[in-house]
């Protein structure tokens, strides 16, 4: 009879631990934030854990006999060059001693041109003074790159195993000479305009925020940490021209459904691109003009004109794309998108989407229903998409599969494809690690512009 008192007041006891637990899960009483803390915690240690090797490789590639390949599937009249994002420790075979920022190949793959620099020249300890983590040069990455009118190079830099994650800006010479770095939480991709102002998107981290864009809604943000986003442009010299902090001009324009319902209120915009709007665009959108700034918030789907001079929110963008990157302004003054997440009838589940601003009406450019079974795409996270002069060619960045298409807006038809890989010898070996039989691994691509030829040949001869 004892026996049977104490299994019933064992199974008692996991019954109201069931019930606790269920109510705690549900109804976030104690411990639950406990709980998710250690969670967390534990989280954050396997990754750090499994973080061995550069951060954008992907996967060894233990066929590969070298390292980028490149292939033409289709003829093309272009001779554009290509302007590929690379970062340290990447293909070491052509920048021996810290890996190529970023290089200018030609369709056979040949790299003809290249940047490389020591990051320790860029970010110092004191740099690092507010970040937590591990924010040392080998958790630092390059992130985005683009070429000016004069060649220079802009350059941004995020981080791994680092809070918060965005680092900051550098730009370069043709010749790969620093001339200013930024310590300033700039991520993402950069933006140039032809008077060689850039447009970056900025974050900073905020406690003072409580509710949902200042409405009556509790902000439910567990660690109380939030990500304000914005938009930053810099003149060329690097210095500040204007900040713009989505919280602010959401409330200003009375767009406060941008803040409410995102997937994280710990990172309620999540800026991540920046476009500037054309005459053709701005005609479609009444109270715009040329040079206003088409911004890509992830968290809330949505694309946002803001007025590059006021930063206020004159149109919202939403409905077809799911968590997308790197807007882009078509020649008809559409909007281009790299959709990640949206697409619910290819495998991949990404693709490259086409939106009529004006009637919210959008088409699918890549890949097309007809060959999204041959050439599929899918990226989760990150990805990147940049037009030919002409807007009839487009280069498609699947940063996650390490690929980039050249693609036909027209059709839908791949011209060109290139799949990133290097030899990590080099790494592994500056990090005392053995990497085994793996010598070459697939590497992400992290964006992809086109370079004209005469514009090469220009600024090779500032040499």
């Amino acid at each position: 009879m004892v026996l049977v008192s104490r299994v019933a007041f064992v199974i008692s006891l996991c019954f109201l631990a069931f019930v606790w637990g269920v109510a705690a899960t549900t109804k976030k009483i104690f411990p639950y934030r406990y709980v998710q803390h250690v969670l967390i915690g534990i989280d954050a240690w396997q990754k750090m854990e499994r973080m061995r090797l550069p951060s954008h490789a992907i996967r060894p590639e233990p066929d590969a006999t070298g390292p980028s390949t490149a292939r033409s599937l289709a003829p093309t009249s272009s001779d554009d060059l290509i302007l590929m994002t690379a970062g340290f420790s990447e293909r070491q075979d052509i920048c021996p001693s810290f890996g190529c920022m970023a290089m200018i190949i030609d369709r056979t793959g040949q790299v003809r041109h290249s940047w490389e620099t020591d990051p320790s020249a860029l970010f110092t300890k004191e740099n690092f003074a507010t970040f937590t983590g591990q924010p040392n040069l080998q958790n630092i990455y390059v992130q985005g790159s683009t070429l000016d009118s004069r060649g220079n190079l802009i350059v941004t830099f995020q981080g791994r195993n680092v809070f918060p994650y965005q680092v900051g800006i550098a730009k370069f010479d043709w010749d790969g000479n620093l001339l200013w770095a930024r310590t300033d939480n700039s991520h993402h991709w950069p933006t140039v305009g032809d008077d060689g102002r850039i447009y970056v998107p900025v974050s900073h981290i905020t406690r003072d925020e409580t509710h949902v864009a200042a409405t009556s809604v509790p902000l439910d943000c567990k660690g109380g940490a939030v990500y304000e986003e914005g938009v930053q442009v810099l003149a060329p010299d690097g210095n500040e021209l204007h900040r713009f902090w989505m919280s602010d001009a959401v409330i200003a324009s009375d767009t406060q459904g941008l803040a409410y319902s995102v997937r994280n209120d710990c990172d309620p915009y999540h800026v991540n691109g920046i476009a500037l709007l054309t005459p053709a665009a701005a005609a479609k959108l009444p109270g715009t003009r040329a040079g206003d700034l088409v911004v890509s918030l992830r968290s809330s789907s949505s694309l946002v004109v803001m007025d590059v001079e006021t930063g206020k929110i004159e149109h919202v963008t939403a409905g077809p794309m799911v968590a997308q990157h790197s807007p882009r302004v078509m020649p008809d003054g559409s909007f281009a998108v790299f959709d990640n997440l949206g697409s619910h009838d290819t495998p991949g589940g990404s693709r490259v989407l086409r939106i009529d601003p004006e009637t919210g009406n959008s088409d699918r450019l890549f890949p097309t229903i007809e060959n999204a079974v041959g050439w599929d795409l899918g990226s989760g996270a990150q990805g990147e998409i940049n037009l030919s002069d002409d807007g009839q060619r487009m280069l498609v960045a699947s940063t996650l599969e390490g690929v980039v298409y050249e693609v036909e807006v027209a059709t839908g038809g791949v011209l060109w494809d290139y799949t990133s890989i290097s030899d990590l010898r080099p790494y592994f070996e500056m990090a005392g690690q053995s990497p085994g039989t793996d010598r070459f691994f697939r590497m992400q691509t992290q964006g992809a512009a086109y370079v004209k030829a005469s514009d090469f040949a220009r600024f090779a001869g500032q040499g």
